[in-house]
């Protein structure tokens, strides 16, 4: 028994019925492309009105209001766009549902029918059930030989269906003899489940319908505000001598000089221009605006860090930037099952028709592997080192690097340089040049009892050498490093650190110091700095 998407039997058409199309605009008929404006004055009570015709089963009005949302207001089509194509960021991927022949040639055909330009690109249509609960788009035939190719997908107006008012859930296509059923095998049906109930009641428009009215009452009242006191106040004066045409002269030039900045009056008059003092009245329209912008970013994308500048930094961006994640992956989820059903299902039903329950294919929506660069090199460094095999072909992918030609020029390690000659058992060690303090350093490691060329640098080996600095920083700060990590707030951070600032210099203070001096003296006097022993603390 076959099934349409509401679980309803139904019987298969004809190759010629489904090369027609059924949804089209007509003159005269209840399917036109005009439409109408109820965003335009819209009141609590009006939006109210319309959000219960639509539950009750007449959503023209809410579809219109849902689309013009869109038009008007940046901010709610920026977050719903963004919603929307989250799903190009994935790759669609395609899997026989079972083992058997049949199965792949299925998968392999609907893999070719999604992978196609007009499809793909449909996709954004078939995501606006996200705004408006449901979207409809009629699948379009052309014949291939003996059978039916998918060739498209055609976006059906929204305002041209009905659900049944006894269930809400069977949709039906608006027609002058009446709701008609959707001919089989000719529609993609899409729902969006944002939150549990009727479909017609589960889109974002309708959640983000209120916000969008008193955002609008709050951006309408903020300019009548700045009409009235974004400009200054022009103020004329008059002589009590002044004829009723010296007035409207005055009055001519006030009013003109908050336009073009020029005016003419008698001498005997005065103008002035006064400032306007708002005493930050208009940042409560701002603050209020933007608040609303921030409760649609969270009804639509989950979070406001990746669409409003909030507190928080990075690591709140990386939080909330999950969160849209698993949205994301939620909507592609969802998608992915309206095309296994009606695409997919389609695609099955018309070629293999004579064989015997065909399983349908398989498709998800999967995140491409992704690996951070740094990542890869230190695992190119380090990897082969601990016995980790990592094959060419995939750091090629990571770095999109394409396979050299034979003869063309590549990138090749530098050759090491030739090793010295061995030394002669007994023989001095070869005097470095007197400009290479690299090679100082390695000659005065040879010879130990040569003086060092820097005293700095002897004292660096000494500490190194002897381990004191790191004895007495490790009981320095050891303290420190262990409250800090215990600090729950940053408040206690930084009371932390002041009590350490103040407290008394401890060893390590005491250990700079001393070698400071011991280093300035060997390099005054030419001395060796060398560690020192219990006999000569004795």
């Amino acid at each position: 028994m076959l099934l349409d998407a509401f679980g309803r039997p139904f019987k298969r058409v004809s190759n010629a019925e489904l090369l027609d199309r059924q949804a089209v605009p007509s003159v005269g008929s209840v399917r036109q492309i005009h439409t109408g404006h109820p965003a335009d004055g819209l009141t609590p009570p009006r939006l109210a009105a319309i959000l219960r015709a639509a539950e009750q089963g007449d959503a023209t009005a809410y579809l219109e209001l849902a689309e013009q949302m869109e038009e008007k207001d940046l901010h709610y089509a920026a977050v719903l766009g963004v919603r929307k194509r989250a799903i190009r960021s994935l790759e669609i991927q395609v899997d026989p549902g079972d083992e058997s022949a049949a199965a792949a040639e299925a998968a392999e055909m609907t893999r070719k029918a999604l992978d196609a330009s007009p499809l793909k690109t449909a996709l954004i249509d078939v995501m606006d059930a996200i705004g408006k609960g449901f979207s409809v788009s009629e699948l379009l035939w052309e014949r291939d030989g003996k059978h039916l190719r998918l060739c498209g997908l055609e976006y059906v107006d929204p305002r041209w269906f009905e659900f049944d008012r006894d269930n809400g859930t069977y949709i039906y296509l608006r027609d002058n003899a009446g709701p008609q059923p959707l001919r089989p095998d000719s529609y993609l049906i899409h729902t969006a489940k944002t939150k549990s109930g009727l479909a017609i009641r589960g889109g974002l428009a309708r959640l983000a319908a209120w916000g969008y009215l008193f955002k609008n009452f709050s951006v309408k009242d903020w300019a009548i505000f700045l009409e009235a006191y974004g400009h200054p106040l022009r103020l004329g004066r008059y002589g009590p001598s002044s004829t009723p045409e010296d007035r409207l002269t005055l009055l001519r030039a006030a009013r003109q000089i908050g336009v073009d900045m020029a005016a003419i009056i008698p001498k005997d008059m005065e103008l002035e221009v006064i400032s306007a003092a708002t005493s930050g009245a208009d940042k409560l329209y701002e603050g209020n605006a933007r608040y609303w912008d921030e409760q649609i970013s969270k009804g639509v994308l989950g979070q406001v860090a990746t669409t409003d500048a909030i507190a928080g930094g990075h690591a709140v961006g990386k939080i909330h930037e999950e969160v849209r994640g698993d949205i994301r992956d939620s909507d592609a989820e969802q998608l992915a099952g309206s095309l296994q059903r009606d695409i997919a299902g389609a695609l099955v039903r018309l070629h293999f028709a004579d064989r015997h329950r065909v399983a349908l294919p398989v498709i998800r929506f999967v995140s491409p592997e992704r690996a951070d660069p740094k990542l890869m090199l230190e695992l190119m460094e380090k990897g082969p080192k601990a016995g980790l095999k990592i094959a060419v072909s995939q750091l090629r992918e990571v770095f999109a690097l394409r396979e050299p030609e034979e003869g063309e020029e590549v990138l090749a390690a530098p050759a090491p340089p030739p090793a010295p000659p061995p030394l002669a058992p007994g023989a001095p060690p070869v005097p470095p040049p007197p400009d290479d303090p690299a090679a100082d350093r390695q000659t005065a490691s040879v010879a130990p009892d040569r003086v060092p060329r820097d005293s700095i640098d002897a004292l660096v080996d000494e500490l190194m050498q002897t381990g004191d600095m790191e004895e007495a920083v490790t009981g320095e700060l050891g303290g420190l490093i262990e409250a800090i990590r215990r600090a729950r707030t940053f408040d206690e951070v930084q009371d932390i650190l002041a009590a350490f600032g103040a407290a008394e210099p401890g060893p390590v203070l005491d250990l700079l110091e001393r070698s400071t001096f011991a280093a300035r003296l060997a390099g005054e006097t030419g001395a060796d700095i060398r560690r020192r022993t219990g006999d000569d603390r004795d």
